[in-house]
């Protein structure tokens, strides 16, 4: 993973965010037909920063939608042929290992990468390309479950605000239950720390310089990981809330921040 296109601390809890507004922003114009749901993996590749979007069912082209290495809107397609699963369909199905055929079959992997001049064409973009991928009927309104990602964006925020002197680089491979394992940290001068998520449900910091140590612990309320998906189609479970709310939503959010 390239270390300079890893986003900043900074960076990353102002992104986020951000690609989540306009996907729940988009989706009122979209549907997607019953008991299909898509979770959002935040990822680092290949130069595009940003969330891949993860359906509980099989396909063979993954979509991320993300920034560029200048800051502009990009929706990435990654097709893969018939013997090559992806690393997000390997690692939830038990990690096995793969075979000399699948790979080999890495290298027939095809990377389209579109362009757009502003974020709320490539978010419609993204539910587009979904729309055509999983084009059965009947159809349903999508509903957005925000909170954990949500409660994400103010981890990333309280690690800045531990960090802000330094505001390290932060590595995301796009593996689920990534959490668990820890994000990487990296400072400019040597630094470098990860932040995890333990079983027992708190956060943890640990951040190492040439001549110090340091360690942070705080709540992980509600779970980063929970069993629910971003976004589903069908009847909406707890918590969960209708696209054309959702930017109202976070326009409360705007207005509590400048408060602030």
């Amino acid at each position: 993973m390239s270390e300079p296109r890893c986003p900043r601390l900074s960076q990353a809890k102002m992104l986020l965010p951000l690609l989540r507004a306009q996907l729940g922003g988009a989706a009122s114009h979209y549907s997607l037909p019953p008991g299909l749901e898509v979770e959002l993996l935040p990822i680092v590749e290949d130069e595009l920063f940003g969330y891949e979007l993860l359906p509980n069912r099989d396909t063979h082209t993954y979509v991320t939608f993300g920034a560029d290495a200048n800051g502009m809107p990009v929706v990435r397609k990654n097709l893969y042929c018939t013997a090559s699963p992806s690393a997000l369909r390997l690692a939830t199905a038990g990690g096995r290992a793969l075979m000399q055929h699948e790979l080999d079959a890495w290298d027939d992997i095809e990377q389209r990468d579109t362009r757009y001049s502003d974020w709320p064409s490539a978010a419609a973009a993204v539910w587009s390309e979904l729309a055509k991928l999983f084009a059965e009927r009947p159809r349903h309104t999508i509903s957005i479950r925000d909170a954990g990602h949500a409660a994400f964006d103010d981890t990333l925020g309280i690690a800045h605000s531990r960090l802000r002197d330094c505001d390290p680089r932060i590595e995301f491979c796009g593996i689920p239950d990534e959490a668990h394992y820890g994000f990487v940290l990296k400072g400019a001068r040597g630094e470098h720390g990860n932040l995890v998520l333990r079983s027992r449900g708190s956060w943890e910091l640990h951040w190492t310089t040439p001549t110090a140590h340091a360690d942070a612990q705080w709540p992980a309320t509600p779970p980063f990981d929970g069993a629910d998906a971003w976004a589903c189609a069908g009847e909406p479970g707890a918590g969960a809330i209708h696209p054309m709310s959702y930017a109202a939503r976070d326009d409360h959010r705007k207005v509590a921040r400048r408060r602030r």
